[in-house]
């Protein structure tokens, strides 16, 4: 975001003038999750500082349908919201919350303090003052206020955001007005007018910008209609004041015309042609550094719209001077004098025998530059200074050191380099949408494709598609859309691969350097050193930017030499730029995809791209050798960052070394990917480049010093099964077997894991290796193992030994600091938790895995997270939040939903179903189970352990409610008897005890229920055995219709306490084993069979 200050010292903590943003752990604002943690803020900032009663802000989120628990409820959104911002920020006191910042703390605060300053500079006639403090505040809205939000804090959010950016664009073109400059603030006070339209003083306003713009009879005729409608609405007249300016323009006859105020002095300024798109915070941030130094240059790659942006504050400033200086046709460092000579009118030499290389006349023509700059303060523009940027340079650290009336403002591909020079580094465009308005290069692209062809079709989605793909670059989006005249946007996208020779239809007005892409990039291109030269063609290889080593390793590819000076000359030219990863604490070098399709081009060119390449293999492979042990270390998190940072190059890569057949460069580079992929649970990246990793690796021997990465790689592949093709885990399972024949793994966790997936085939000698490595003096080692153990106990279903060994792993990942972990663990927690029906306890352990999945970034974890989180919030009564999650997981079209991802689309279901059950809407509360049900009928392994529970909790909840749908509960009950029996002979040993028991409790629901169409005697105490089966098996109780107590309430009163005691009597020493047997058996019963 975009921080406008008043001083130096301001920072933005919490943002709510568009999307929300609190500042995060890591110092930089962050969006929130959920629509109440967003609300929560939002309350909290309108309190200016004022502590917010619990019971306050329960009215202010909940409104009328408070949860049951509602203390409880705010607790766990405020340890939330605190999970994600920075330390301090929310605090706790007198019975209430806070937020621990000021007003200048949050940009509501900051636009207000703008405001003051504004009135106050307005109050003192300072106008140009208050017009930039106008212009500040306003650049800090950033999209709508208040969307998405709890209707109380929405409501207020947006009166009084609304209020004070209307009370901020009245001033500014009060301000505006007073200064002389009344173009273009017709349309503002229009448009304020609409809000507020028998406001007086913006009449007034209104027909002041009408007569400075020569347009009396308009103001005379806006005067009727207004007294019109005070009349006829009001019954009033208008003021005095607005009689008196109507009656003073009756008296005047003349047409009155704009002039510019005695003493104002504009040269070189050209009249723009259209509006200025997507460059008010800009515009605002160059006004507020022009106040606060006296040299600042607007620093860019060509085609970004530096001389637009410098043009449009020169027509806005309010300098009693403002000359603009154009260097673009300026050949060499001499002709800079002349130019500025020229344009203000001095003749450089007095005599036609004197040259301009004699000192005298040098320092004559300085002289007089001099002078008529120092008769008054002027606004000195200096455009395009990279290609004459020496002379350039000098002659305004000249100027500065000998004025005190001169401010400069300089457009620059490389930057000046003087002292006192402040660099303003100009963004691309956003093509992203800015609430229901397309982004400003969208626009841009539609503006300049309707004015060559008024009836192109332009679909929003695929023009801001394609204006992302030209880096958002104006000069490129404008050469685009004048292809409109012979192509459909389509066409222009399908063809952009060839850039270059698809954008050269620019203006015949505009600079030669302007007519085509290429030779924007050409103008830079020839102003770069042989060493630059060389550099950038092989930085072109690495699709998503580099760091310095990347640069070191392939840019001494050919010659040798050190690079630092090369790379600083690309950033200098704008060529490369250059900010701090926020992530990993160093530099991250971009180039703008434009550039770095020239630079493949002259890669090709050169004929060193194989030498290049060669050169970019040996920098993944290091990299994959230095980072993959640290991803399991104590050092994971800066480890996960750096592979993050790095990930788009080195899968490039591993494709690249997949078609060549490099299969060192292969296995190390994916056994590291892997690694990282499997830890935040981005599983089908893994199994992805399976199948292709097996294939170019297939005749490699590993030797000892490759060996580790070998196994590791080879262990992913034998795990694929589980969410990829049975054929390549069997492959991946015999190379593994092939490779361990060489000997061990070095290190301890690829030895133990790749032990674990040749043994996975035979449960007990799992069991017996876990119960090794859980006792090794190597905590990390046996950290893994209880979290693995855990694991098992829970599938067998002992949810209290999975409790004991997951605590365990948590406590001691503590020790070793490995954050996926103690996550991982966290998250196991919740999930037990949530299956035994505690939700408090699972929204406990929630928090605690969310935080820590947050640093590693495990985005597949933190969704299955956000869904765990939910339907508990649903248990203890929030349904907001949790309504806005299940209905993100419904929000993709079912068949475009890959089968893996189903499950997702069926839990949003489920959790919209027992949303609207628990608010009373029971008709479409079934509905949405019965198609949750059918969204999750695969066979998969991965959604039938869904279609168990999804489909018990969809018989559940139709049989409390006394459906008359009885004909699709019985198919229903009757499939999930059959999966189960299926399941239980392909997987006697894997079986996942509690999800069976889930299934055996939804069967049981249907025998006792008194609409079951099979009832008799023998099968009521059948289901009533299936019950007391479930409660052995430890079923799943995450939703509320699947809770075993209310079930075993029902049966109760519905068969009797004798029954019911009968039926347990009947299991009682059963383990989960003999259990899962016993149910099998009775399922078995002829009258259940599918018919």
């Amino acid at each position: 975001m975009d921080q406008v200050t008043l001083t130096p010292s301001t920072a933005t903590r919490v943002a709510v003038l568009g999307p929300v943003l609190v500042e995060g752990r890591a110092g930089s604002l962050v969006e929130p999750t959920g629509t109440l943690g967003r609300s929560l803020l939002v309350a909290l900032v309108l309190a200016r500082g004022d502590v917010l009663s619990v019971a306050s802000l329960i009215d202010e989120l909940w409104g009328g349908q408070p949860p049951r628990q509602g203390k409880a409820a705010l607790q766990t959104l405020v340890s939330r919201v605190r999970a994600e911002s920075a330390a301090g920020l929310l605090v706790s006191s007198h019975g209430g919350y806070a937020l621990a910042t000021g007003a200048d703390g949050t940009d509501l605060g900051q636009a207000g303090s703008l405001r003051d300053a504004a009135r106050a500079a307005v109050a003192l006639g300072d106008h140009a003052t208050a017009e930039r403090q106008a212009s500040a505040g306003l650049a800090l809205w950033r999209a709508q206020p208040g969307a998405g939000l709890a209707d109380a804090p929405a409501s207020e959010l947006a009166a009084r955001a609304g209020a004070l950016q209307s009370e901020l664009r009245r001033i500014r073109v009060e301000c505006r007005l007073h200064q002389g400059r009344s173009a273009g603030e017709i349309g503002e006070i229009e448009s304020l007018l609409a809000a507020t339209p028998l406001d007086e003083e913006l009449h007034l306003l209104l027909l002041r910008a009408l007569v400075d713009g020569g347009r009396r009879n308009d103001a005379l005729a806006a005067f009727a209609r207004f007294r019109s409608a005070l009349r006829d609405q009001l019954g009033i007249s208008p003021s005095a004041s607005l009689l008196r300016f109507n009656t003073e323009l009756l008296r005047d006859d003349s047409s009155p015309v704009a002039v510019q105020p005695p003493g104002r002095v504009r040269i070189g300024l050209r009249e723009v042609p259209n509006r200025l798109l997507g460059r008010e915070r800009d515009l605002a941030a160059l006004e507020q550094l022009l106040l606060d130094s006296r040299l600042a240059t607007i620093l860019g790659p060509g085609g970004l719209g530096k001389t637009r942006l410098a043009q449009e504050l020169a027509h806005r400033s309010s300098a009693p001077a403002v000359v603009f200086l154009e260097l673009a046709g300026v050949r060499s460092g001499e002709d800079v004098v002349l130019a500025l000579g020229s344009i203000l009118g001095i003749r450089e030499v007095s005599s036609a025998t004197l040259k301009l290389s004699d000192a005298g006349v040098q320092l004559d023509l300085r002289e007089r530059i001099l002078s008529v700059l120092g008769e008054r303060q002027t606004l000195l523009i200096v455009d395009n200074c990279e290609h004459v940027v020496d002379a350039a340079a000098g002659w305004i650290a000249d100027l500065l050191a000998s004025t005190t009336t001169v401010r400069i403002l300089a457009t620059s591909r490389s930057p000046l380099a003087i002292s006192g020079e402040s660099v303003y580094l100009l963004d691309s465009l956003t093509s992203d949408d800015e609430g229901s308005v397309p982004g400003p290069a969208t626009q841009l692209f539609m503006e300049r494709a309707l004015a060559a062809r008024p009836g192109v079709i332009l679909p929003e989605v695929t023009v801001s598609r394609l204006c992302t793909r030209l880096d958002g670059l104006p000069l490129a989006i404008e050469l685009a859309a004048a292809r409109v005249r012979s192509m459909s946007v389509e066409e222009i996208e399908r063809r952009l691969n060839n850039r270059f020779a698809l954008l050269t239809g620019g203006e015949r007005t505009a600079p030669a350097r302007h007519r085509t892409l290429m030779a924007v990039i050409d103008w830079s291109w020839n102003l770069l050193g042989d060493d630059e030269k060389a550099l950038l063609p092989r930085l072109s290889l690495f699709p998503d930017g580099f760091d310095a080593d990347a640069v070191a390793a392939v840019g001494a590819a050919s010659s040798g030499s050190d690079t630092t000076d090369a790379l600083e000359g690309l950033v200098n030219q704008s060529l490369v730029s250059a900010s701090e990863n926020p992530a990993t604490g160093l530099m991250r070098y971009r180039m703008l995809a434009t550039v770095r399709e020239f630079g493949e081009l002259e890669l090709a060119a050169s004929g060193e791209e194989p030498r290049v390449r060669t050169a970019m293999f040996a920098w993944a492979q290091r990299f994959a050798t230095t980072w993959s042990p640290q991803l399991n270390g104590r050092n994971q998190v800066a480890a996960f960052r750096r592979v993050g940072a790095e990930q788009d190059n080195l899968v490039s890569v591993l494709r690249e070394a997949i078609g060549s057949g490099d299969a060192e460069v292969v296995l190390a580079v994916y056994a590291m990917l892997g690694d990282y992929w499997l830890m935040r649970g981005a599983h089908t990246d893994v199994t992805a480049f399976s199948a292709s990793v097996l294939h170019a690796t297939r005749r490699y021997r590993p030797d000892s010093n490759h060996l580790d990465a070998a196994i590791a790689a080879y262990s992913l592949i034998a795990t694929s099964g589980f969410s990829g093709d049975r054929r390549t885990m069997l492959l991946g399972l015999g190379r593994l077997r092939t490779v361990k024949r060489l000997g061990a793994a070095r290190d301890a966790r690829i030895e133990m894991l790749s032990s674990l997936v040749l043994a996975s085939t035979d449960l007990v000698s799992v069991e017996r290796l876990l119960a090794r490595f859980r006792a090794s003096s190597d905590p990390a080692i046996s950290s893994l193992s209880s979290l693995l153990r855990g694991q098992l106990a829970e599938n067998a279903g002992d949810v209290v030994g999975a409790m004991a060994e997951v605590r365990r792993s948590y406590e001691l990942s503590k020790q070793t600091l490995n954050v996926w972990c103690l996550a991982s663990a966290a998250q196991s927690l919740a999930s037990l938790y949530s299956q035994s029906g505690d939700a408090a306890e699972a929204l406990v352990w929630a928090a605690r895995s969310e935080t820590a999945l947050g640093e590693l970034q495990a985005s597949a974890d933190l969704q299955q997270l956000s869904w765990l989180i939910a339907i508990n919030e649903i248990s203890l009564g929030e349904t907001s939040r949790a309504r806005s999650v299940f209905t993100a997981f419904i929000s993709e079209d079912a068949e475009s939903l890959s089968p893996q991802f189903a499950d997702l689309r069926a839990i949003g279901l489920t959790g919209l179903a027992e949303i609207e059950l628990m608010e009373g809407h029971t008709a479409a509360g079934l509905a949405l189970y019965r198609n949750a049900t059918e969204s999750c009928r695969s066979v998969s392994p991965r959604v039938a352990a869904w279609f168990a529970v999804i489909s018990s909790g969809a018989i559940s909840a139709h049989v409390a409610a006394r459906s008359p749908d009885l004909a699709w509960v019985e198919k229903t009950a009757r499939q999930l008897r059959t999966r189960l029996l299926v399941t239980q002979r392909a997987q006697t040993d894997l079986v996942d005890q509690p999800v069976a028991g889930t299934a055996a409790l939804g069967v049981a629901v249907w025998l006792t229920s008194p609409e079951c169409s099979v009832r008799s005697p023998e099968l009521v105490r059948t289901g009533l055995q299936l019950l007391a089966i479930a409660q052995v098996l430890g079923s799943r109780q995450d939703f509320p219709s699947l809770n075993l107590a209310r079930h075993v309430s029902a049966a109760t009163a519905q068969h009797g306490s004798a029954a019911v005691d009968d039926a347990r009597a009947a299991i009682e020493g059963l383990g989960p084993m003999e259990a899962l047997t016993l149910a099998c058996d009775l399922l078995r019963h002829p009258g259940l069979r599918l018919r």
